[in-house]
């Protein structure tokens, strides 16, 4: 089960009261900044093929489209193909720091106000 979807059921089921507000609170801004990084990765509201107009393509689909571009029987790949990777890769150093930060900072700090509080924490798997 993905984090994220951890974190959703554990903030639905904590118990009303002062005692939990600020962990509630504090999974809120985690479960946030998870979907920020999410989104920036993956275009989830695209439901139909001509919603890429109303959606721009993330991170995702821009490395799979240059994929694409270069792949085929002979393969060609040319300098913009070159250099679209190499910005490709310099965004992907950009959002893989931030998506380590979010497991091994972030949620990790959570999970130990989670254990703290005598709830458990955010499964590691």
């Amino acid at each position: 089960m993905p984090k994220k979807t951890q974190l959703e059921e554990l903030l639905a089921g904590l118990p009303a009261g002062d005692a939990f507000k600020t962990l509630k609170t504090d999974g809120e801004a985690l479960a946030k900044k998870i979907t920020a990084w999410d989104e920036e990765m993956v275009q989830r509201k695209s439901k139909a093929y001509d919603d890429v107009e109303n959606f721009p393509n993330k991170f995702t689909a821009e490395y799979i489209f240059l994929i694409n571009m270069t792949e085929s029987d002979l393969p060609r790949v040319n300098q913009p193909s070159v250099d679209r990777k190499a910005e490709l890769d310099a965004q992907w150093t950009g959002l893989k720091a931030r998506g380590r930060e979010l497991l091994d900072k972030d949620l990790a700090a959570y999970n130990e106000k989670l254990w703290k509080a005598g709830i458990g924490g955010i499964w590691k798997k």
